[in-house]
């Protein structure tokens, strides 16, 4: 039963797991070896273990079973978990979760937006293999294969990943989303628009720019339906879009919804929101009254962008003002730019600047820091390639390889900036602690010049 808290402890046998949603609206918990089910307690269905290697590839995916690699949704009242990314799909049938597809861990849709239209799952956007996507996928059943859906747009919105997105109706709601600039892909951009996509018409429909108040842009995961509309919950605030009134509302929810698992998503069932919460080192079922959420200090603003330009008969005025705008924005960025240049750590082929000044680097040192400048993070094993092209050292041999090159490229950093903190750090992967992930402990970036810098603001 829940507590007066509303908190409910999660069975404790549990470990990994996918929080979902069933259609009847109760909540459930999927891990490998059971269901549990909400109903005054936890009910749990032992699950029959894989029957062959295609099923294990998928239930004993190096990310594991859970809400970050595995999107849930219904297809005829049965459950589906599809790989984020795209690929394995799994239908959890007769007690045991088997995959349906003959397909493989394509990698190439991360956090894209998910939608079920007329019994049928649509992947648009998402990232993957150095490039954001701009189709739409879908699964055929029949084949087990992923295909592009073709559609009859002139139109295209640009390619994206962590959009925020509603189904309503025939229509597929898209607002944001992170990009990379097409001529500098060092660099991510937050997109500002928003658009439809008609599964019926099958076009792409313009709908501007959205209102710069609105505090999330872009998602780090699914958001969930509030009646017809969808809302999103941040460090501190929950956004509540209404994409068919054009409106939206914000309200600081930061005490509501205290140590909630942003990991995981949150459910509405009969006036009740439920989601996943840590504390003290342990997860907990939390619900939450909806009438509590509305009870918040909700400000509504118009959703899209209403600002206009005010036309003049005057021709001249308006070339005079282009021109100051045009100037000010010159040299404006070339404060911005020296500003740039001092700031941040800069790297080429041959050197790395911070501050104005500059130091050689090697081409072992320059393939490392271009890896980590663009994935934020690079494994042991990637490491290992950038340092030597031999296979057969011993790991512990390997090991001593990696300290000594890391140690070499902090000491080159820590002389240019003169700043004691290294710039790289070696911790423990979060996915498998039994792994080694290199981070930097600030952006570093590609050096280009000012016209590139001007123009790919």
């Amino acid at each position: 039963m829940f507590s007066n808290a509303q908190d409910l402890e999660l069975p404790k046998e549990l470990a990994d797991f996918v929080f979902t949603q069933a259609p009847d609206g109760t909540v459930r918990l999927i891990s490998l070896q059971a269901t549990y089910v909400l109903d005054k307690k936890w009910e749990k269905t032992a699950l029959t273990p894989p029957q062959n290697t295609k099923d294990s590839l998928a239930l004993y995916h190096p990310k594991g079973l859970n809400n970050n690699n595995y999107i849930t949704f219904y297809r005829n009242n049965q459950l589906h978990l599809v790989l984020n990314g795209g690929g394995y799909v799994l239908k959890l049938s007769n007690n045991r979760l088997e995959r349906i597809d003959n397909s493989v861990d394509q990698k190439n849709q991360i956090d894209a937006a998910h939608v079920v239209y007329k019994n049928q799952l649509y992947i648009y956007g998402g990232y993957g293999f150095w490039s954001f996507k701009d189709y739409i996928t879908y699964f055929d059943y029949k084949r087990g294969q992923w295909q592009y859906l073709v559609h009859n747009s002139k139109y295209s919105p640009s390619a994206r990943w962590k959009p925020l997105f509603q189904l309503i109706g025939d229509k597929l709601f898209v607002l944001g989303g992170r990009t990379s600039l097409k001529k500098n892909k060092d660099i991510d951009i937050v997109l500002k628009d928003v658009f439809v996509y008609d599964f019926k018409a099958k076009t792409f429909e313009k709908q501007g720019e959205y209102n710069p108040k609105i505090p999330v842009k872009y998602s780090n995961g699914t958001g969930f339906n509030i009646g017809d509309k969808i809302a999103y919950i941040t460090n501190d605030k929950t956004t509540i879009i209404d994409f068919v009134n054009n409106e939206f509302k914000v309200a600081n929810t930061k005490k509501l919804f205290k140590n909630i698992d942003f990991q995981k998503p949150v459910f509405e069932y009969l006036d009740t929101l439920y989601y996943i919460k840590n504390k003290n080192n342990q997860k907990f079922l939390s619900k939450l009254p909806l009438n509590k959420l509305e009870q918040s200090n909700f400000k509504t603003y118009p959703l899209k962008n209403t600002t206009t330009t005010t036309n003049t008969n005057s021709y001249w005025t308006i070339a005079m003002v282009m021109l100051i705008a045009a100037l000010t924005w010159i040299f404006y960025s070339l404060f911005g730019y020296k500003d740039f240049l001092k700031t941040l750590v800069l790297y080429d082929e041959k050197n790395l600047y911070f501050g104005g000044q500059s130091t050689q680097i090697t081409i072992k040192q320059h393939k490392a820091i271009e890896a980590l400048g663009f994935q934020g993070q690079i494994t042991a094993s990637e490491l290992n390639v950038f340092i030597s092209s031999k296979k057969k050292f011993a790991k512990s041999h390997l090991t001593l390889l990696r300290q000594n090159f890391i140690k070499e490229l902090n000491k080159t950093y820590t002389e240019l900036t003169k700043i004691k903190v290294p710039l790289i750090r070696e911790e423990k992967d979060p996915n498998d602690r039994r792994y080694l992930v290199y981070k930097t402990t600030q952006a570093v970036i590609k050096k280009y010049s000012f016209w590139t810098f001007l123009f790919k603001r």
